[in-house]
């Protein structure tokens, strides 16, 4: 029963995020994960465990809220905000792993100038955090502007820029190219879930979702 509750209190929360944060244009809070195409070179936040008043297990193990994932520049600010929830190092975990994901992106530019020009252009839109691919790939010039674990959750981050006015990014799959960083809270209290919920607003580019607490 609380794993369900748990769910029910998440998806309320997401909605009320998405309502407020992300459904009408938002001044300059569209916060995306940022990543660097060199796998080396992308960090990966593990997902936190926090203290609760819950018990539950889902599947046989303890019920988490996991948040993420992160990589590049936007792995920081995520440490940041599970630092400022102030929660036992024994009650949250910080995992790296390898995966594939959806990309969200604008094609690459002639030449690094054509490259920050479009970036400013993303600020006067409101689209505060991207990243211009430097390494001498395929992808240099390239703006990434977030990472997801889904295509559903690529494409909603994507019509959310649209509505800002960024028309030429897109969203495609990319198979194993980077690392990314995932934080598990463990049994998560009624105001650690709304804390968190409040801080992802902030990072649209990030998932919360209820799960299976990780080994």
């Amino acid at each position: 029963m609380r794993a369900l509750f748990l769910l029910f209190v998440l998806a309320n929360l997401a909605f009320f995020a998405w309502d407020r944060y992300l459904r009408a244009p938002v001044s300059a809070e569209v916060h995306n994960r940022q990543v660097e195409i060199t796998p080396e070179k992308i960090r990966l936040v593990k997902e936190v465990a926090p203290p609760g008043k819950a018990n539950a297990r889902v599947a046989g193990a303890a019920a988490c809220m996991e948040w993420g994932a992160f990589a590049g520049a936007a792995v920081a600010r995520a440490d940041a905000a599970m630092e400022e929830l102030g929660l036992p190092a024994s009650q949250f975990k910080r995992v790296m792993v390898e995966a594939s994901g959806y990309w969200v992106y604008i094609p690459p530019l002639k030449s690094r100038n054509e490259a920050e020009k479009s970036a400013r252009a993303l600020k006067e839109l409101g689209v505060t955090e991207y990243s211009i691919v430097q390494e001498k790939t395929e992808w240099r010039n390239a703006i990434s502007l977030g990472i997801f674990r889904s295509d559903e959750a690529a494409q909603s981050f994507l019509k959310s820029l649209q509505r800002r006015g960024v028309i030429d990014a897109v969203a495609e799959k990319r198979e194993n190219f980077l690392r990314q960083v995932v934080f598990y809270v463990r049994e998560p209290s009624e105001a650690t879930v709304a804390k968190l919920a409040a801080i992802r607003a902030q990072m649209p580019a990030s998932e919360v979702r209820a799960v299976p607490c990780p080994a």
